[in-house]
């Protein structure tokens, strides 16, 4: 199931220049939820130009998989906001900013770097809402972990969408 494009507009402030905009694909397979992410910021921020990247979730609990897969269970509190945690690359030009070490494709031996996303609907209803969330944190660790280290999330941007519409249900 593809869900339409959504965005986060230009701030006021001056690290990012403007809108991000992001969708998710969602499919079950075999009872396994497949997510994936496009994500695309598409001014200047802190880490140079504009940049996309391409993410695949790897992390999800159990409870919102069967929510999710199966339709049954409701998602775990707080029960409007879903977390992700997944590997990413990059599907653009590098911004000047961007951590070499961080790399554009995945070998047995060079794991992608990782990102966190959280979604909240805070209107819960169904339709376009300037009150639901996004928050992105992209990282340079590559290997699984509950929280990234501060020192190695080089991009973070979180706002209320100004288009379109999360759902968390």
């Amino acid at each position: 199931m593809h869900r339409p494009w959504r965005w986060i507009p230009a701030t006021a402030s001056p690290l990012f220049s403007g809108q991000a905009s992001f969708g998710f694909t969602f499919s079950c397979e075999n009872g396994d939820l497949k997510i994936q992410l496009s994500y695309n910021d598409k001014g200047s921020s802190p880490i140079g130009s504009s940049f996309g990247i391409h993410g695949f979730v790897d992390t999800i609990d159990p409870v919102t998989e069967s929510a999710i897969c199966i339709g049954e269970n409701p998602p775990p509190p707080p029960e409007n906001q879903l977390i992700f945690l997944g590997r990413y690359r990059l599907t653009s030009g590098a911004p000047a900013g961007f951590p070499s070490a961080c790399p554009t494709q995945e070998t047995p031996t060079t794991p992608l770097c990782r990102f966190e996303v959280i979604v909240q609907d805070n209107d819960q209803n169904l339709a376009p809402s300037p009150g639901d969330v996004l928050s992105i944190k992209l990282s340079t660790v590559t290997s699984l972990v509950s929280e990234f280290p501060f020192a190695t999330v080089f991009y973070a941007r979180a706002g209320y969408l100004a288009g379109g519409n999360l759902t968390v249900d």
